[in-house]
């Protein structure tokens, strides 16, 4: 498999379970801080394992790719917050949905 590929499945992979923690991270903020919070647990859990995801693109593609194409995370925040929160996708949120993905197809070229 080519490592452009092969780096754009790792990060994909780490972008989507990233936005699943910061869903986390954002559920367990509005109870108590302490170990027994599920949410502030499963996040941490989910942010560790998006972070491996993360460290095997940073092996197979450049860091510039990589870096760039990590961006798309906040995309997958919005749509998570709509759909698990009910938070509004307002005009400003949906150019830079465009900007960001208008971005990394711009410096990938």
């Amino acid at each position: 498999m080519d490592p452009m590929y092969k780096g754009l499945f790792f990060i994909l992979i780490a972008s989507i379970i990233g936005a699943f923690a910061t869903l986390n991270f954002k559920k367990g903020s509005a109870e108590k801080i302490s170990i027994y919070n599920k949410h502030l647990i499963k996040a941490v859990s989910l942010s560790v394992f998006s972070f491996t995801f993360y460290i095997y693109a940073l092996q197979t593609a450049p860091l510039t790719f990589i870096y760039l194409t990590a961006s798309i995370s906040y995309i997958w925040t919005i749509l998570l917050a709509k759909y698990a929160l009910g938070e509004d996708i307002n005009q400003f949120k949906k150019v830079g949905i465009f900007l960001i993905v208008f971005g990394i197809i711009v410096m990938n070229l």
